[in-house]
């Protein structure tokens, strides 16, 4: 009897394994390589690459959680429009920021150092390898409906919320919300103009 109480324990522990939740590093992993696969591609040019990239970053990005970070405090005071406009912004500026640097890839490589589990949230560390030097990047995400998306990028130790959250609240302070949006559209508009 003890043994089948064993056997029927060790069989159900192995289902309910089965259901965990997926890996966040192979989500991470999937994200990487499939930007990499753009990068790498020698038949686009950088406005097409650009355009490709933007598509597959936003699919694995949570942008909710993403301002609703970067507002921190000031996001409750915020309007239901004043939001919903600062998360189209912001995906914007991230975009016209980081994805006018493409041509700064170098062919280096990502290594999957760890991964951290807790419920519904996880921290991914890795590390880009260039021939010059190593970058350590920690994905910071959480698990939203049925996918891990990444609410937060720390590079070298920065991380890309607090940043924005710092000269974000600045601005609101002195120029209220409306003076942040103005600024963010000029932003976008000059990004877009390049």
């Amino acid at each position: 009897m003890k043994k089948i109480l064993i056997s029927g324990l060790l069989i159900l522990s192995f289902a309910v394994s089965g259901f965990a939740l997926p890996q966040p590093q192979a989500r991470v992993k999937q994200m990487v390589d499939s930007i990499l696969g753009v990068l790498q591609n020698p038949g686009m040019s950088p406005a097409e690459k650009k355009a490709q990239v933007s598509g597959r970053v936003q699919e694995y990005l949570n942008m909710q959680s993403m301002s609703r970070r970067t507002l921190g405090s000031y996001w409750k005071d915020a309007t239901e429009d004043q939001r919903q406009r600062f998360s189209d912004l912001f995906v914007k500026v991230l975009e016209g920021t980081y994805l006018n640097r493409i041509g700064d890839y170098s062919g280096g490589t990502v290594k999957y150092l760890k991964q951290r589990v807790k419920d519904d949230k996880a921290i991914v560390d890795t590390a880009i390898i260039s021939a010059e030097l190593e970058i350590p990047v920690q994905y910071k995400m959480i698990y939203r409906d049925g996918s891990w998306q990444v609410f937060d990028i720390v590079i070298e130790g920065v991380s890309l919320i607090k940043n924005y959250r710092s000269s974000y609240g600045e601005i609101i302070r002195r120029d209220g919300y409306e003076g942040l949006l103005a600024l963010m559209e000029k932003k976008v508009l000059a990004m877009e103009g390049q």
